[in-house]
Order: C-alpha cells, then sequence, then structure tokens
C-alpha cells in the first residue's frame, strides 16, 4: 500500500531509467521548477505531467492520481478486505500494519477528515482485542484529530467509539450517557443516519441491561421497533427482536414469544446466533424465577447449536454448564461437563480445557465427592498457571484456600492464601 506524491513518482521513475533532471525538463521547464515538483514544494501543472508522462513513460493517470486519492482508495481496500475476509484474524498484523500506515500519511499531508476515518479503524482495532494499553497509547491523538474534523459525522463518531471504549471496559452507566447524547445528536442532523441511530440506540439499551435498569432499557430499546425498516441485514434486524424478547421477559409484559418468534425467523439458518439467543432467553428465566422453562430453553439450545463448529460448541456448551451450576441444576451440569471436557482435550485448548475441569471440580463438590472436586481443581490449577493473569491466579488461590480450609486441610490452606498474598503484592 506504497503512497507516492506526485513528484515522488516523477522522481522514483526518472532515477529508475536514470534521467538527469535536465534530460527530461528539455528546455520545456526550468530544472529548478522540476526540483520543486519532485520535493513537493509545487503543485504540476497539467501540461507538465503530460509532458513528464511522454518523457518517461508513465501512465498519465497513474501520474493524477494524488496522494489523497491513494488513501481514500486505500481505505475503502482495507474495509473490503475486514468485510469480506471471514478468516480476518490471521491478518491482523497487516491490517494494523496498513491502518497505521495510511493514518501517518494522511496526517502528514493534513487530510484531517481520512485521518480521523483511519484512526476510528486503527482505534476499533485494538478494541476488538481488548488492548486497552495501545487504545489508551492512541486516545489523545483521536482527540486531536476530533477537533481538526471538519464533518460533524466524524465528530460523532467519535463519541461512539469513545462509548464502546468505555462499554467494552464496564463502565456501563458513562457508556450510556455517551450514547444517548450521540443519539440526540444523530436526530438533530439534517441528513438522518439511521445506520448510526440505530446503532446507537440498541447500544444505549444493552448499557442499561447491564445496569439492571430494565424498564430504561426497555423504553430506549422499543424505539427500535421504528427503526428496524432501516436495517440493512436480517442478522441484525434479529439482533433487535432478541434483545426485546430479552427485555419482555424482565417486563413480563407478553410480548416475549411475538419477539421470540420474530428473531428466529430473522436468524433464518445461522444456528449459532439462534442457539445463542435459546440460551439468553433461557438464562433470563432463571433470573425470573422460570427455573423449569429455564432448563428446557438451556436443552434446546444445546441441540441447536451446530456440532460441526467445534470451537464455538465447547465455548457454548461451558456458558451452559456454567449457568446450570449458578442455578443449582448440577444433574444437567454434570452430563454437559463430561462431553464438554472430551472435546476440550481432542481440540487441544488448554483455557477449554482448564475451564471444563473447573467446573467439573465445582459440580463433583456439590455433589460431595470432594476428593475428585479436589483432585479436578488442581488439575484446572496447573493448566491456569501456563496461561492465566495475575488477577485470576489470585482469586484461583484464594478458591483454593478455601477449599482446604473446607476439607480442615489446614497446611495446604495456609499454603494457599500465603500465595495469594505474595501475588497480591505484586499485582
Amino acid at each position: 500500500m506504497k503512497i507516492l506524491s506526485t513528484g515522488e513518482k516523477i522522481k522514483r521513475s526518472r532515477i529508475y531509467k536514470g534521467y538527469t533532471l535536465k534530460e527530461i525538463c528539455d528546455d520545456k521547464i526550468s530544472v529548478s521548477k522540476m526540483s520543486c515538483i519532485e520535493n513537493n514544494k509545487v503543485i504540476a501543472e497539467p501540461w507538465v505531467l503530460e509532458l513528464i508522462s511522454k518523457e518517461l513513460d508513465i501512465d498519465l493517470g497513474y501520474l493524477n492520481e494524488n496522494v489523497f486519492e491513494q488513501v481514500k482508495e486505500n481505505i475503502a481496500i482495507l474495509k473490503a478486505n475486514v468485510k469480506n475476509d471471514e478468516n480476518i484474524a490471521t491478518k491482523d498484523e497487516d491490517y494494523k500494519t496498513n491502518v497505521s500506515y495510511n493514518l501517518e500519511v494522511a496526517e502528514k499531508y493534513n487530510y484531517y477528515d481520512l485521518a480521523i476515518e483511519l484512526m476510528h479503524m486503527l482505534f476499533n482495532f485494538y478494541l476488538d482485542k481488548k488492548d486497552f494499553e495501545n487504545t489508551q497509547a492512541v486516545t489523545s491523538k483521536y482527540y486531536d484529530l476530533y477537533l481538526k474534523t471538519s464533518r460533524d459525522d466524524n465528530k460523532l463518531t467519535y463519541y461512539i467509539d469513545m462509548a464502546r471504549h468505555l462499554y467494552i471496559k464496564e463502565d456501563f452507566l458513562e457508556a450510556s450517557s455517551y450514547y444517548r447524547n450521540v443519539r440526540k445528536g444523530l436526530y438533530n442532523s439534517e441528513i438522518l443516519n439511521y445506520k448510526k441511530i440505530i446503532i446507537v440506540t440498541y447500544n444505549e439499551a444493552a448499557c442499561n441491561i447491564k445496569l439492571e435498569n430494565y424498564e430504561r432499557a426497555f423504553e430506549v430499546g422499543k424505539r427500535l421497533l421504528d427503526l428496524v425498516k432501516h436495517v440493512d441485514t436480517d442478522l441484525r434486524a434479529a439482533q433487535i427482536y432478541h434483545m426485546l424478547a430479552i427485555l419482555s421477559i424482565r417486563m413480563k409484559n407478553g410480548d416475549f414469544q411475538k419477539y421470540e418468534q420474530k428473531s428466529y425467523e430473522l436468524y433464518k439458518d445461522k444456528l449459532s446466533y439462534k442457539a445463542m439467543a435459546i440460551f439468553n432467553y433461557g438464562s433470563t428465566m432463571f433470573d425470573c424465577n422460570m427455573k423449569e422453562k429455564a432448563i428446557d430453553y438451556i436443552s434446546q439450545g444445546l441441540s441447536v447449536y451446530p456440532r460441526d463448529d467445534k470451537v464455538g460448541l465447547v465455548e457454548f456448551m461451558l456458558n451452559c454448564v456454567e449457568e446450570l451450576i449458578k442455578n443449582d441444576v448440577v444433574e444437567l451440569a454434570q452430563n454437559i461437563s463430561d462431553e464438554v471436557l472430551n472435546y476440550a482435550i481432542n481440540l487441544d485448548d488448554i483455557k477449554f480445557i482448564e475451564k471444563s475441569y473447573y467446573y467439573k471440580a465445582i459440580i463433583l463438590d456439590r455433589q460431595g465427592s470432594s476428593s475428585s472436586a479436589e483432585m479436578y481443581m488442581n488439575l484446572s490449577l496447573d493448566s491456569l498457571l501456563k496461561f492465566g493473569n495475575k488477577k485470576d491466579i489470585y482469586a484461583r488461590y484464594l478458591e483454593m484456600g478455601s477449599m482446604y480450609h473446607k476439607l480442615s486441610n489446614v497446611a495446604d490452606s495456609i499454603k494457599y492464601f500465603s500465595l495469594a498474598l505474595q501475588l497480591e503484592k505484586r499485582m
């Protein structure tokens, strides 16, 4: 994605073909002026470009394509690659490098509207990876570009990105405030950007769900019913009805089945999304004292999830086990945990294996099998120590200490509480 100014293109081609400045000027243009053109000090007139095109045998269209057009074209290519490449994770470093390079060029030439668009792409790249260190590192530059951009749309995008940052960091109250202000700003625009209105309205409702402010979430969320005709994909529309179905369970307003069926219709053959929706309905039912129905939904979600997506399936099954343990549905949790442990081992994924051992230990402890629970908890810890961060390991040490305290094993209880204290000092 190398970007060259017109002057740089001329200079590079001239040197490559072995011409001096005087030779390509041919008494039709001064050497000093051509030197200024090559060094980007003056802009070449059309007749000069035509002359150079003939002298160096360079395509005139190529010479006329300036830096602005090249950066703009590169942005379109980068966006298309992300949209079309289902395995974009394999190209993460290339994507980051290309976005950063184009951003540097856009800033160099003071193309602030292009620069902020590229910063938006880079910022969200870091957010997607939950790379908060790099996110924080570019925030001040993003704000500087926000001040320099001339387009209101870019300014609103900046606030949407700041809201997303807050949401991912679980500052839901502040994120909700950002989304609400952006939503009001979008409605005050001369031309309504329905795509952004839908995004911020949905996300504002999601913030209130996280805050357990369900009445406010439903009040905001139901506005999406008037906007759903502007949604560009069935998947996005399905997610809207999915949210409204969850809120209808909470609100006990009698509309759950209506929104539930609409979400299934729109998810179509996207079975992993459909299974997750069914799981979320079941999880919400547990919270609303609908235990038997919730168990049915969890089981139904498991039967719907596609078996060919083993990685996704294991993650989904672990979520189901966690939810069932939380709600003391131990027998079903045990059946699923036995199966998911085998899948995790076959995948040779240490994170899945660790989580499978951990849930197995909790289930066995609930069933009164203390010695077996101890064995699986130690297997889980061995795995966690290979990849876990200090916070996770610290919490596990405390849990291990409590487990041995319950087992009246004073020595091991003291051992793990001591390890937790030592680690806490380094956190």
